[in-house]
């Protein structure tokens, strides 16, 4: 992103209240008599829901005498975005099994409950979620005469930062603790704005969200959450009913709010597909859908394009289907940047022409580091949790972003690990060379990308070496798995590492120890270093 560009935009950003919408309440992609019959009913369904957005000055969640209406607040109800009357009132259709929400504004916070989960929205359920295996709704019965939306003033500074998380995904309560152990408790009283679970919240067993959420609770910060693949009704006979527990716990699966000058939208990639002569099984496909994306269409006509955008979703923007359409709708905005989780790895996409986006610059598209790194596998580390090294050698952790008007930074952080440890030099303990043998070097640098620059020296000498960014497993990654053969849960496969570099050490090393010396220099110039003992030997080493 440029830089200087989004200083300018900063200087004239009015801090224009924005919103997107969305709920799952409908269907869209895969058009059958049963959807179109689904549609049609929804339509039937439609009432008017009626309100007020206020500043509730007692914190009681009501509209009482004394406190202030808000004109110009956005509401949505998933197909449409109304802006609140002089008064504060807003009217806006509804569908059943459909929601309304509002869009926080800057300035201002939604209620939270008792596990940090914003409060923005109403969902109107009738007759309750079908029967699932998961539970979802109670019947919330006739349609409020007033759905209000009670906000409470909050300093937002220019200045913050928020954490992020991929795949926490626990198969079970004993890897909700993992999860308590391995990074919420390094977390409690952390300062951030608020955190985001980017999907995967849970491993396909839903009921583990609830101590999940009473984990996470425990940093003491708002927390939102992106719906995965892994946190759907699995049973689900149709697109409107996948999302039911999800929905129960966090709200709609795609929206917005403003936090400071940035816009953020959560969006939901997460499709679900119905059987087929060519594929006989309900299944999940990454894609966002017409609705959704003619609702970030909408919501990003509202915002000033010198405005910081960060869109938030689950399955990499590469692999979703109609990510060309999500282009499209991001193209001409310069201060936009995405990011997902999903793949268990941790990567820096720069996407131009050649993966299909056609802006003036390249987008940014951040795969996240993810919580339960390679899904809770490998040998227990000293605090009884599996060190679930990721299949790209880095090791599992979580991101903070920030922010300031010069644009945002993402910093890596391993779990349990100290913030400075930013990279990982492999080589052997000791080695002995002759006259012609080279010695391999490979550093991963976990937030490494191809804007990072990577150099050694041997013994303090003021010469640094240039190291080559490489696209291969991370060796320390293969001999880690097969130190850990016959651990249950094994480690997965190794994948590519796209944050590694390679080289070697200078010929002719002198027996004795020597000092290897690493530092790398990330995109924005800051520099980070680690240093690794080498021994050489006057002869061979013995076994």
């Amino acid at each position: 992103m440029n830089q200087a560009l989004f200083r300018n935009g900063a200087m004239i950003f009015n801090f224009i209240f924005v919103s997107l919408l969305a709920i799952n309440g409908t269907t869209y992609a895969f058009q059958n008599t049963e959807q179109t019959e689904q549609a049609s009913t929804a339509k039937q369904s439609q009432q008017i829901a009626k309100g007020v957005v206020f500043c509730d000055l007692n914190g009681d969640g009501k509209y009482n005498t004394g406190d202030s209406a808000f004109a110009g607040i956005k509401v949505s109800n998933g197909e449409d975005i109304v802006k609140t009357d002089r008064n504060g009132r807003y009217e806006i259709p509804i569908n059943d099994g459909g929601c309304v929400f509002v869009i926080k504004p800057t300035g201002y916070r939604t209620p939270i409950n008792q596990h940090q989960l914003p409060k923005f929205f109403y969902l109107h359920k009738p007759t309750g979620s079908p029967k699932l295996k998961f539970k979802g709704s109670a019947p919330t019965g006739p349609l409020p005469q007033s759905i209000d939306f009670p906000l409470y003033r909050e300093k937002e500074p220019e200045e913050f930062k928020i954490l992020l998380f991929g795949d926490p995904q626990p198969r079970n309560n004993k890897e909700v603790d993992y999860i308590s152990h391995d990074v919420v408790e390094e977390l409690i009283g952390d300062e951030s704005a608020f955190g985001v679970t980017l999907g995967d919240i849970a491993f396909d067993n839903l009921n583990t969200l609830k101590t999940l959420n009473q984990s996470i609770a425990m940093i003491g910060i708002p927390w939102y959450n992106v719906i995965g693949n892994h946190d759907i009704n699995l049973d689900a006979k149709n697109r409107a009913e996948v999302n039911e527990t999800f929905e129960e716990t966090y709200g709609p699966s795609y929206y917005s709010f403003d936090y400071g000058q940035v816009h953020f939208v959560v969006l939901d990639n997460i499709d679900w597909v119905a059987p087929s002569e060519k594929n006989p099984r309900y299944r999940y496909e990454p894609r966002f859908g017409k609705q959704q994306l003619g609702f970030l269409k909408k919501d990003l006509s509202m915002i000033p394009k010198s405005q910081m955008l960060v869109v938030l979703m689950h399955v990499p923007i590469i692999s979703v289907k109609d990510k060309s359409e999500f282009f499209d709708l991001i193209k001409d905005r310069p201060y936009c940047v995405s990011v997902s989780g999903h793949t268990h790895d941790h990567r820096h996409l720069f996407l131009g022409k050649k993966e299909g986006f056609h802006g003036a610059e390249k987008h940014h598209h951040i795969v996240n580091v993810t919580v339960s790194g390679s899904w809770w596998s490998g040998a227990l580390g000293d605090n009884q949790v599996p060190h679930s090294t990721m299949s790209d050698g880095a090791p599992n952790g979580y991101s903070i972003m920030s922010f300031d008007r010069d644009g945002y930074k993402l910093d890596f952080k391993a779990a349990g690990k100290p913030a400075s440890e930013q990279l990982r030099i492999h080589l052997p303990s000791s080695a002995y060379t002759r006259k012609t043998e080279q010695i391999p070097i490979w550093v991963n640098v976990y937030n490494g990308s191809e804007e990072s620059k990577v150099e050694y020296r041997v013994d303090r000498n003021e010469k640094w070496i240039e190291l080559t960014k490489t696209i291969e497993p991370d060796p320390y990654f293969i001999e880690l798995s097969k130190r850990d053969e016959g651990i249950d849960p094994k480690l997965p496969k190794p994948k590519n590492s796209y944050h590694l570099w390679k080289g070697t050490l200078p010929a002719r090393l002198a027996p004795g120890a020597h000092l290897i010396e690493v530092k790398t220099t990330d995109r924005h110039g800051r520099v980070y270093i680690a240093h690794r003992s080498l021994r050489v030997t006057g002869k061979p080493i013995e076994d």
